[in-house]
């Protein structure tokens, strides 16, 4: 281990440490994101020794925190957080990594000038001395699992999955896989497989024929074809949702005349795209549209759609759809004046979320989730589902799903839509793993190829009766 890191440019970061602290002073004492200090200090993410420190000592950061706490005589002050993760991102190294030991201590302890706290070298070389010390834990025990989250989220998943909540937070300390869609209006599937043989890059195949997990992960640009947009990163859980629409519309026999299809959370573009592609290889005419509400997330949306080859115009006023492009609303879900004049066969939506089913892959969600914010999320997509509804043709079909592991952004928005919707039926989708709920289907990260990630399938009745309520 040298004392710098060096990027894939060739770049060099003073102190990775320092600069992994500064990182988790943002996420935990100012509330922002991993993909905040991506895109705000890329610096900060320039390497993988940074990627590994970030990620690993958020996923340990509870257990790191009491563990660096029975070595200080006294608690460090609130103006003191950087120099805590400091002590965090050493002590995360000297029990969950193979780094030398003394590689680990050296770097923290310079670091504290760069902090502006050369008076704490003292102190941080102490704290982590008495660590190492100590016998290193076991990453996968259940007590550490169990120490890893914060007490109401224990409290939460013991309450809804019971015996098989410990093996829900051990896979949240899990790293998660890296999973490709193949995008089959680029190339052939088996045709980028074997760029990846040659490429000397392992994987095995998934469920449908667009899907490969790779055994090790890869910087994404440089993988076989990236620039020529004939692959993207996707879980295999979000893979899903193409599949259950694309199933919905086989058995309804789709006429030459193309259907209209709205992805009404459609930023990033990930499950988007894949319908596009979908659609494509069915030789389903359609038109497809993606809503959202902030115009910054829609012009990502299109960059990464030119990447794929896929065209998108804006379309804002009710104008003539186009087949041969992705039409972009920027607007409200839960705004009543849509600019749509027609009603759609399906209608997506990936409702804003927790999250809670993707911690493994981002283990600041543990940090910053609250219980309180799993109920105003049920707000919002209760309103996303009452609104859209009414822009769905009688018997056309919703897709409803989220990245979260919780009834009450799941079956409880379901149950309530129901409640009131006279003319929704609901579907069962069935998946060869998770499980069954009351009303959809519940994928969990214990499958460790997919994050977890709830479905429901609904219906609208072309003509109700009581004999179809759910």
């Amino acid at each position: 281990m040298t004392r710098d890191a060096t990027d894939s440019q060739g770049q060099r970061s003073a102190n990775t440490r320092l600069d992994i602290a500064r990182a988790l002073t943002h996420v935990v004492g100012h509330r922002r994101t991993i993909e905040w200090v991506r895109a705000e200090r890329p610096q900060w993410l320039q390497s993988s020794l940074h990627s590994e420190l970030l990620y690993g000592t958020l996923r340990h950061y509870l257990s790191l925190t009491a563990a660096i706490q029975k070595h200080l005589k006294r608690p460090l002050k609130k103006k003191d957080l950087d120099l805590q993760n400091l002590l965090l991102v050493g002590a995360y190294q000297l029990q969950h990594t193979a780094v030398a030991d003394y590689a680990a201590i050296n770097e923290c302890v310079d670091a504290c000038r760069g902090l502006g706290k050369p008076w704490a070298k003292g102190l941080v070389n102490g704290v982590l001395r008495a660590l190492q010390r100590q016998e290193r834990i076991e990453p996968a025990t259940e007590a550490l699992a169990e120490r890893d989250h914060p007490e109401w989220l224990r409290i939460l998943l013991h309450r809804q999955y019971g015996k098989n909540a410990l093996e829900l937070m051990e896979a949240n300390n899990r790293r998660a896989p890296m999973t490709l869609r193949i995008n089959q209006i680029a190339t052939r599937p088996d045709v980028f497989k074997q760029r990846l043989k040659n490429a000397n890059i392992p994987f095995t195949d998934g469920p449908w024929e667009e899907t490969v997990t790779l055994l090790e992960p890869q910087v994404a640009a440089d993988l076989p074809g990236w620039t020529q947009g004939e692959c993207a990163v996707q879980d295999q859980a979000a893979q899903h949702a193409a599949h259950l629409i694309i199933s919905a519309l086989r058995q309804k026999n789709p006429n030459a005349s193309p259907i209209k299809v709205l992805d009404a959370c459609a930023a990033p573009g990930g499950k988007l795209f894949h319908v596009r592609e979908a659609l494509t290889q069915e030789h389903i005419a359609h038109y497809l549209f993606a809503l959202d509400n902030k115009a910054t997330r829609l012009q990502e949306l299109s960059e990464i759609a030119t990447r794929l080859g896929h065209a998108t115009h804006a379309h804002a006023d009710g104008s003539t759809p186009r087949t041969e492009s992705i039409g972009l609303i920027c607007a409200d879900g839960c705004a009543t004046d849509l600019p749509f004049p027609d009603p759609f066969d399906v209608i997506l939506i990936d409702a804003p979320c927790s999250g809670s089913g993707t911690i493994r892959r981002n283990p600041d969600i543990r940090m910053l989730l609250s219980q309180k914010v799993l109920l105003e999320h049920q707000v919002l997509q209760r309103q996303l589902l009452q609104n859209l509804w009414q822009r769905l043709m009688p018997g056309g079909t919703l897709v409803y799903s989220t990245c979260s592991v919780f009834s009450e952004e799941n079956d409880q928005v379901i149950q309530s839509f129901l409640g009131s919707t006279a003319d929704a039926l609901v579907v069962r989708p069935s998946f060869a793993t998770g499980r069954a709920t009351q009303h959809g289907w519940q994928l969990l990260p214990t499958e460790p190829l997919t994050d977890g990630f709830y479905y429901c399938v609904l219906e609208k009745g072309r003509h109700y009766t009581k004999a179809n309520s759910p």
